[in-house]
């Protein structure tokens, strides 16, 4: 039987509640022997926050999930710098004896089509993706990206079922009052470095 390991990777700038409640019901629903939380160092997409560093959000997400089993914090994209993409991650997590699911939010499943390799991708992982909003709008255009998805690409995708948790990392940085959207250890270490200050 193969092994089956989850892919969760993101800026994390900062790891909030949302991607830990997302986290354990991605290793629960799909029964995952191990869930790789990666870090990115520099996402394509995206420009880093002033005054993040690669080590800040790596003990973070160390802090966020000490105390979770069989979860783990991998560098593999810090470690080899540049820029990261996901196709390049899950080769090099792929094995003849691993079965690898990759999970996104809608925004990426929404984009997925203009990413690096995609037809890769869809050879290496199943998809899985997790509503980031309750917008019940968006559900046209999500039933018709994984049609295209699956007929042009081929992808295998199933979707985490869990309720939308409108939170973004983007809105913690900005608030003044964090602590509420975070772990405790993680506000106590956003406080402690004075993180994200205004």
């Amino acid at each position: 039987m193969k092994t089956k390991l989850g892919i969760y990777g993101g800026t994390y700038a900062p790891v909030h509640n949302g991607h830990v409640g997302a986290a354990l019901e991605f290793k629960r629903q799909f029964c995952l022997n191990k869930l790789l939380i990666i870090p990115a160092n520099l996402p394509p997409h995206k420009d880093m926050p002033k005054g993040d560093t690669p080590l800040h959000r790596l003990n973070m997400l160390r802090l966020a999930f000490e105390e979770y089993e069989n979860i783990e914090i991998s560098t593999y994209e810090l470690d080899k710098e540049g820029k990261s993409y996901s196709v390049e991650t899950l080769r090099h997590f792929s094995s003849s004896d691993t079965e690898l699911y990759f999970l996104c939010g809608t925004d990426m499943l929404l984009c997925m089509h203009q990413w690096y390799r995609v037809e890769e991708i869809a050879k290496l992982a199943t998809l899985v993706y997790t509503r980031r909003e309750s917008d019940r709008e968006l559900d046209d255009d999500i039933k018709a990206q994984i049609k295209a998805l699956k007929s042009d690409y081929g992808f295998r995708i199933e979707e985490l079922k869990m309720k939308p948790l409108e939170l973004s990392s983007t809105l913690i940085r900005n608030a003044s009052d964090k602590t509420p959207y975070l772990p405790k250890t993680v506000a106590r270490y956003i406080e402690e470095n004075h993180l994200y200050v205004q």
